[in-house]
């Protein structure tokens, strides 16, 4: 079983002005090299650089719980550092929430009709348009 900080051997299947993708059918596992994780120097064109078919080993630097994607690295590996001091449970992922809602109106989870006049009252104002 996979597992962050371990080491694999894969081939370039595709490439992405964002990242290589690499996959091994031994292991079988999938995943991303982010163009971040390519190299510490500045990469305008990852064609130029690395080739599908192309042979590379990558460092497991992630791994999604869920999806099961996995995020690797040959910057990491390249530096020989290890990226991962103190070993975090496999259990524990961090997940960002997006709330795409206004801090600037306190609406909360009320109904349109009962913040609907006092909306039209604040536009009317806003835009000078007399009732």
């Amino acid at each position: 079983m996979l597992k962050t900080g371990d080491i694999v051997q894969g081939t370039i299947t595709g490439i992405q002005s964002y990242g290589i993708f690499v996959e091994d059918c031994a292991s079988s596992f999938k995943g991303l090299v982010h163009i971040s994780e390519c190299s510490d120097e500045y990469i305008g064109d990852l064609s130029s650089f690395y080739k599908i078919g192309q042979d590379i080993s990558c460092l497991i630097v992630d791994i999604d719980p869920i999806n099961r994607h996995i995020s690797l690295s040959i910057r990491a590996l390249d530096q020989q550092k290890n990226i991962h001091d103190k070993p975090n449970p496999s259990v524990v992922h961090a997940y960002h929430k997006f709330y795409w809602t206004s801090n600037e109106n306190d609406v909360g989870f009320g109904s349109i009709a009962a913040n609907l006049s006092d909306w039209k009252a604040e536009a009317r104002q806003t835009y000078n348009i007399r009732s």
